[in-house]
C-alpha cells in the first residue's frame, strides 16, 4: 500500500513539473532593494572676470531604496517580459558654495513608475534579461493612486513626453515558482534639467544596482 501510495505521490509531482514547464505565460510579482546614486553632470557658471568655478559634483554615496511591482513573462527559452514597478530611488551630490572648498551633501529621495520590457533567454535555470524601460516621475508628497489616476485620465502624448527613459539589464535565477533577480538600471534621460545664466545647465541621472526576489502566481 504504501509503495502504491508513493507512486501516486510521484506521478502527480512529475505530471505538475510538466505542467510548470509547458507553460508559455507566467504572472507574478517581484520587490526588493535599490541601491541607486546619481549621476550629475558639473555644473560651471563663467562670470566675467572670474575663473569657471564648479558648484556641483558627484557623489559616490547609494541611497537605498525599495521596488515592488507585476511582471508577465511569455515564452520559455527566448521571453519577453513587461513589468509595471513602484519604485523609490534617490542619491547624494556635493554643493560647492561660493567658492568654498568644504562641499554641502544634499540628499535626494523620489518615486517613479517604472515600465521595463525585457528580451531574455534561458539557460538552465538561469536567466539573461535587458531591455528598454519609461518611468513615470511620482512627486514627493503625492500619493500613488493620485498619481496613476493624472497618468491614465490625460492623452497618451502627455504622459510619454512627461516620462523619462533608461534601461534594465542583468540575469535572473528560476526555482520553480521562485525567482532572483539582480539588474543595473541607466538612464537615458535627464530626472531634472535646469537652465540657468549664461547658458549653464545643471543635469542629473540617476543608476542603481536592483536585487529582488519574486513568485509565480499563475
Amino acid at each position: 500500500m504504501k509503495r502504491v501510495l508513493l507512486g501516486f505521490v510521484l506521478l502527480l509531482t512529475l505530471q505538475a513539473n510538466a505542467q510548470f514547464n509547458s507553460k508559455f505565460i507566467f504572472v507574478g510579482i517581484r520587490g526588493g532593494a535599490n541601491f541607486s546614486q546619481l549621476q550629475t553632470e558639473g555644473l560651471s557658471i563663467t562670470r566675467p572676470g572670474a575663473s569657471t568655478v564648479d558648484f556641483f559634483k558627484n557623489n559616490s554615496a547609494n541611497r537605498t531604496g525599495y521596488v515592488l511591482g507585476l511582471y508577465t513573462r511569455i515564452g520559455r527559452k527566448v521571453f519577453i517580459q513587461p513589468e509595471v514597478l513602484f519604485s523609490s530611488k534617490g542619491g547624494t551630490f556635493e554643493i560647492f558654495k561660493n567658492g568654498s572648498t568644504s562641499p554641502v551633501n544634499v540628499d535626494v529621495k523620489f518615486s517613479q513608475i517604472d515600465i521595463p520590457v525585457l528580451l531574455g533567454f534561458k539557460l538552465g535555470p538561469l536567466r539573461f534579461n535587458a531591455g528598454p524601460m519609461a518611468s513615470l516621475n511620482v512627486a514627493q508628497g503625492d500619493k500613488l493612486g493620485d498619481a496613476l489616476r493624472d497618468y491614465t485620465s490625460q492623452n497618451i502624448n502627455k504622459t510619454i513626453e512627461q516620462a523619462t527613459f533608461g534601461y534594465q539589464a542583468g540575469i535572473g535565477l528560476d526555482i520553480r515558482s521562485f525567482n532572483i533577480d539582480l539588474r543595473y538600471e541607466g538612464g537615458f534621460s535627464n530626472i531634472s534639467q535646469l537652465n540657468l545664466q549664461n547658458n549653464a545647465q545643471f543635469n542629473s541621472k540617476v543608476s542603481l544596482w536592483q536585487l529582488t526576489a519574486g513568485f509565480v502566481l499563475f
